[in-house]
């Protein structure tokens, strides 16, 4: 792996899971149409989300490395 690389997947890996959460953003409002239990599924993707920077792969993430929106 190039150490150039490494900075550009950490910055690309970020953009990808601000906006993931961005789209995500609606489930958590106290307006949401969505269930209690659904809400809190989408909760867990969210904090799977933020906790992406501690896999041990970061930032060299692979598509399983990334959570699964409910």
């Amino acid at each position: 792996i190039a150490e150039m690389a490494i900075p550009a997947a950490a910055t690309q890996n970020r953009m990808e899971r601000n906006n993931l959460l961005a789209q995500s953003d609606w489930t958590q409002m106290a307006d949401c149409p969505l269930s209690d239990d659904d809400k809190a599924e989408w909760a867990a993707y969210r904090t799977l989300l933020r906790d992406l920077p501690t896999n041990s792969s970061w930032p060299m993430l692979e598509k399983d490395d990334w959570p699964d929106a409910p």
